[in-house]
């Protein structure tokens, strides 16, 4: 067996881990933490999502020079305004196969590994915040419970986008480096695309 079709067989248990569970974002409660730390914590307990910020923060972390200040100047106050969106009970998630092909998009730029222009990086983080933040409504509470998770989740969002982008931003000194940059994109891109034919099969 050569070393590809090793890595092959070791990837595919992943992402069906990732395909298996179901997509749709609103909050579940977490037992354990508050209604604020839940908020916090629902990004990641939502594979979509995990793609698209995982996608995204490479993306933006990525670009040279780095654009983490273009990208969350659109990205947090376009997500706030899509978490207040869902307060209003009009919207309580989003289409998954377009949450999934987000993340597939912006994964292959990182695997290309060509950072688009400025507005390109904006545009993708506008989309991000808007899916994201239309895709987590709160399931059930009082007013405050769904303040406080609404809250929890927009400062999720940001810190997963920032912290991703900010660290793989220092991967981009070496060659080899970016070399690793695009190989995870390129393993986010196989884990989307997996994920959206499990999604596109419901």
């Amino acid at each position: 067996m050569n070393g590809r079709s090793s890595w092959r067989r070791r990837l595919a248990p992943a992402g069906l881990l990732l395909a298996a569970p179901g997509t749709a974002g609103a909050h579940t409660v977490i037992s354990g933490v508050g209604d604020y730390f839940s908020g916090v914590l629902h990004p990641l307990t939502t594979p979509a999502h995990v793609l698209v910020l995982l996608s995204l923060g490479l993306l933006v972390g990525q670009h040279t020079p780095f654009k983490l200040k273009t990208a969350l100047a659109v990205f947090i106050p376009v997500s706030a305004a899509a978490l207040a969106c869902t307060a209003t009970g009009l919207i309580a998630t989003v289409y998954p196969p377009l949450i999934i092909s987000l993340a597939l998009v912006t994964a292959l730029l990182v695997a290309v590994g060509k950072p688009p222009p400025a507005l390109v990086l904006g545009v993708l983080s506008g989309l991000a915040g808007a899916a994201l933040g239309l895709d987590s409504a709160v399931e059930t509470g009082t007013g405050l419970t769904v303040l406080k998770t609404l809250l929890g989740t927009w400062t999720g969002l940001i810190i997963a986008v920032a912290d991703v982008a900010y660290y793989s931003s220092r991967f981009t000194r070496r060659q080899w480096q970016q070399i690793g940059l695009r190989v995870a994109g390129s393993w986010i891109t196989a884990a989307s695309f997996m994920t959206l034919a499990f999604a596109l099969r419901r």
